[in-house]
């Protein structure tokens, strides 16, 4: 079985459809994308309605949570002001069709493949104040820090994404793989996984697109977007 597993599109139409002209794409038999398919791009819309087109596995992400009308609260620590107008924009152009769609994908999968467990969600869920929101990422990234976020999971492998980076770490007997971005970085990164009689084997690629029309059409739309993460080549 191939399994490609992508995160973090972001709104990022250009990423997502380079993504999909891949042979990667093509030649998957499962396709999983880990969630956060807005805020950060200006074509949510786009995005949340060809991931469902194209049949992909669709996990939520704690922006996409955030859409369906959990934003949090005006103290919440560490939400900044920034992060407020965009949510704001988003909430004004996303179509109440698609905010009905990420209602309706769950936070996280299980699969199990020639006998290996495979874990897949967007990062690790917890209740906060009476609401549902993604952990405090750790300090820094280890083996020891990953055992920790994901003490609850019995999975052989675990595939997770929304801290926009790459690592992977293992205890020989747990393997964890923290899956980059494909809309808010270029190039885009994602994950194959081919499994072939117990046997599991995970691949890095990236995939180009064309980031300065998505910086263009971000900047014609009016969408108040991060110049930080988001920059022309």
């Amino acid at each position: 079985m191939k399994i490609l597993v992508f995160s973090d599109v972001h709104g990022s139409y250009e990423g997502l459809k380079a993504l999909i002209k891949t042979e990667d794409w093509a030649n998957a038999d499962k396709r999983i994308f880990l969630g956060d398919a807005c805020i950060g791009c200006s074509r949510p819309n786009e995005c949340i309605e060809l991931l469902c087109e194209e049949n992909c596995i669709n996990l939520m992400g704690n922006n996409d949570y955030y859409i369906c009308d959990h934003l949090p609260a005006e103290d919440e620590e560490g939400f900044s002001d920034g992060k407020r107008i965009q949510f704001a924009w988003m909430q004004q152009n996303i179509k109440e069709a698609n905010k009905a769609k990420l209602k309706e994908w769950k936070r996280e999968l299980y699969l199990n493949v020639d006998g290996k467990i495979l874990y897949f969600t967007h990062y690790p869920w917890e209740f906060s104040n009476n609401d549902l929101n993604v952990i405090d990422g750790p300090n820094e990234k280890s083996l020891s820090s990953r055992q920790t976020m994901f003490k609850d999971i019995d999975a052989d492998y675990i595939f997770f994404g929304h801290e926009h980076g790459r690592d992977n770490f293992t205890d020989g007997k747990k393997y964890f793989y923290c899956v980059d971005s494909v809309g808010l970085k270029f190039p885009g990164y994602y994950l194959m996984i081919e499994i072939n009689n117990g046997q599991v084997d995970v691949v890095e690629k990236f995939v180009e697109f064309d980031i300065n029309k998505e910086v263009d059409l971000m900047e014609e739309a009016g969408y108040p977007y991060n110049k930080n993460k988001m920059k022309r080549i």
